[in-house]
């Protein structure tokens, strides 16, 4: 295995490579306009900016509720200084996956150097496999966030893996707390990245053997853990307890029981796994291209099947060698908890593809920290090893299918929304999803209130937010419009519930370029904003 210059990949001149490979390919993938997008990242934020939190009731659905921290500086930017260079908006988003690139060799380079050999091809076969993963590559200059919640997984992995050395390090102490508080943050941005931090902690407990100091170090990290949580998500918490009764409103309001829904989780469990079969294996079911099992769209990844394979052949030679442990083997038994712990996590509550990116990129350093067992950590050259990681990149790129997610052509503007105006201080009912991202861009957006009718609002009929509804529309005495598609038919009904006897009139459409395909097709389904009359 030929060494490598490891300071090459770690300076400012890698770092801005890294960053502007990232840029570059979230051009090339085009105008982000994926659903969520149009649902409520754009919303939230904007609803933040102007405080309408009690204002509004729901306009996108159960999301109008989510922390709108990492939506605000996209939503600024795209309606502020880029407002006008979409590409150059794009470019930016795409520098998340730039930082993912750059720090995941910072992370393979510091696990060469843990386990006592040199950095060489290898390893960067390890990190392309990583970051040419579906989901990762995918959600590259997306608004999901999920790559800004990677970085900071992966930047507290990186923190924590010099505590694992043999050499003692002078106050451990920083590092725990530090990276506690990298995972608590990601945490509180997003609850998609909760399922972290417990098995960062876990990993570092374990790979310290459970000693004194493991303990202390671990504590110290559920210390970080939490403040970075609280620093993140508590303002926002209290505001959401303030109004509802329950911090993280609507989920899990079987433990925080708010009046305004009923008691259930609130998670979406469409994805989680059906049989036994995939509960044991659900992997290897990624391997041929598929839809609906824990995406929604069409995919096909071998990655996490590799990983999960070498995770088992790790976990089996350390139990068989846990009599004779091989020196620097505490960073690999880091990472093999970390992993085995988050999937399990990650399996039981969310079966979420797009929030496993963190686990995505680890997956070549597992493939070649199964393999390595079979090559002694020395200098010496293995070109075998080499090959191997080569032909794996080779084979799980063949083999993988990258969903699109919805992507538009760039247009003049970043957000090209052009609603019909409605009068101010109107009442607007979105009826069904995802139609929110319109509010923002409508005439006198600010001095109009909007209530959302969807799946959400059905859910919640003969409970607080059922009232409330009917409480706003009863008290509002100005004009009253929809927002809705042709698609709405499921929530119609709720028209008539809260104004029996209206009728959908004056229809105007609204124009807008993120829904319009790049073969040039409409995919607005009729969109428009209607005027609701009562006979």
């Amino acid at each position: 295995m030929r060494a490598l210059d490891a300071r090459k990949f770690l300076g400012v001149r890698a770092l801005l490579a890294c960053l502007s490979f990232g840029a570059l390919l979230s051009v090339l993938r085009g105008q982000d306009a994926n659903w969520d997008l149009k649902n409520y990242h754009l919303y939230n934020a904007w609803a933040w900016l102007h405080g309408r939190l009690a204002l509004d009731l729901a306009p996108a659905g159960l999301q109008s509720f989510f922390n709108p921290l990492l939506d605000v500086p996209y939503f600024l930017l795209g309606t502020g200084p880029l407002q006008h260079g979409p590409r150059l908006l794009a470019g930016v988003q795409g520098l998340w996956y730039g930082g993912l690139v750059f720090m995941l060799f910072r992370v393979a380079i510091r696990l060469a150097g843990l386990r006592g050999r040199t950095f060489g091809w290898a390893d960067v076969w390890a990190v392309l496999i990583g970051v040419t993963g579906t989901m990762t590559v995918s959600q590259t200059g997306s608004s999901f966030n999920e790559l800004p919640l990677a970085l900071f997984i992966l930047s507290s992995l990186y923190v924590l893996l010099p505590l694992c050395a043999d050499t003692p390090l002078s106050q451990p102490w920083r590092r725990a707390l530090l990276a506690g508080l990298l995972s608590g943050l990601a945490a509180g941005l997003k609850p998609t990245a909760v399922v972290y931090a417990p098995a960062l902690a876990l990993g570092l407990l374990l790979a310290l053997g459970m000693r004194r100091e493991a303990w202390r170090l671990a504590t110290l990290f559920g210390v970080g853990a939490l403040a970075g949580f609280v620093a993140a998500y508590g303002w926002w918490g209290w505001q959401l307890y303030e109004l509802t009764g329950n911090p993280i409103f609507p989920l899990f309001n079987q433990v925080f029981h708010s009046a305004w829904v009923p008691a259930l989780g609130g998670t979406d469990r469409q994805y989680l796994p059906r049989d036994l079969g995939q509960w044991l294996f659900y992997p290897l079911y990624w391997l041929g291209k598929n839809q609906h099992i824990v995406t929604e769209v069409n995919f096909a990844d071998a990655r996490y099947a590799l990983a999960g394979l070498s995770t088992l052949a790790l976990v089996t030679l350390l139990w068989l060698l846990r009599r004779q442990p091989l020196p620097m083997d505490r960073s690999i038994r880091l990472l093999l908890v970390f992993v085995a712990t988050a999937y399990v996590s990650w399996l039981c509550l969310f079966s979420i593809l797009r929030y496993a990116v963190p686990l995505e990129l680890l997956s070549g350093l597992l493939l070649l920290a199964a393999l390595q067992w079979f090559a002694p950590a020395d200098a010496a050259p293995r070109s075998w090893l080499v090959w191997a990681m080569a032909g794996a990149f080779l084979l799980l790129a063949g083999f993988s299918r990258y969903p699109g997610w919805g992507h538009v052509p760039y247009g003049d503007v970043a957000f090209d929304v052009r609603p019909p105006a409605v009068e101010r201080g109107s009442l607007v009912l979105v009826v069904g999803q995802p139609d929110a991202y319109v509010i923002p861009f409508l005439p006198h957006a600010q001095d109009n209130r909007y209530i959302g009718l969807s799946w959400f609002t059905r859910s919640a009929l003969g409970f607080r937010f059922d009232a409330l509804i009917q409480e706003r529309i009863a008290a509002h005495a100005g004009a009253v419009y929809a927002l809705l598609r042709d698609d709405a038919d499921e929530d119609l009904p709720l028209l008539q519930r809260y104004l029996p006897g209206a009728r959908i009139s004056d229809c105007a459409p609204v124009r807008s370029g993120l829904e319009q395909r790049r073969n040039g097709k409409d995919a607005s389904g009729n969109l428009r904003i209607c005027r609701l009359m009562s006979d």
